[in-house]
């Protein structure tokens, strides 16, 4: 992992310590858009992997909808995190990858990121990780990066 992507456990850890439940999205942010994206491309009961995962609201989500759910974060306590609140799925799994350097096993029907293409600093880093999405992905595979600019 580049040093400079350490500090996303160094704010994961200052999260917890100050008491605050998430960083990221809540399930009901995320509930309307997942919902359309995986009815639009009818993903339930495929296979998604999500690239930087974070604490696993989109990963609950796409479990409650039905989807076979792979969460891939660089964080050790993010990827804590979503093992926790994705353990009564047993359609949803959580693996700790640094996604510039390795793609995960498999192959999916669909991916999703929300608010991690953006975080990469690099103009490698973001080809990389482009790289290693596209490698696990069945052709023609849709893929969601989520953003929101302002809430």
């Amino acid at each position: 992992m580049a040093p400079y992507y350490e500090a996303y456990q160094q704010r994961y850890n200052a999260i917890a310590a100050a008491g605050i439940e998430l960083w990221g999205h809540s399930e009901a942010e995320l509930q309307d858009v997942l919902a359309r994206w995986v009815d639009k491309n009818v993903l339930s009961g495929r296979r998604v992997v999500e690239f930087a995962c974070g604490e696993g609201s989109g990963g609950v989500v796409l479990a409650q909808l039905g989807c076979e759910y792979l969460g891939a974060d660089v964080a050790p306590y993010a990827v804590e995190k979503s093992r926790e609140r994705l353990s009564g799925f047993p359609n949803a799994r959580v693996q700790c990858l640094d996604l510039v350097r390795e793609a995960p096993d498999g192959e999916f029907d669909a991916a999703l990121d929300i608010s991690g293409l953006h975080m990469l600093i690099t103009d490698a880093h973001r080809l990389a990780y482009l790289k290693n999405m596209h490698k696990c992905l069945k052709k023609g595979a849709p893929v969601l990066l989520y953003c929101e600019a302002y809430h």
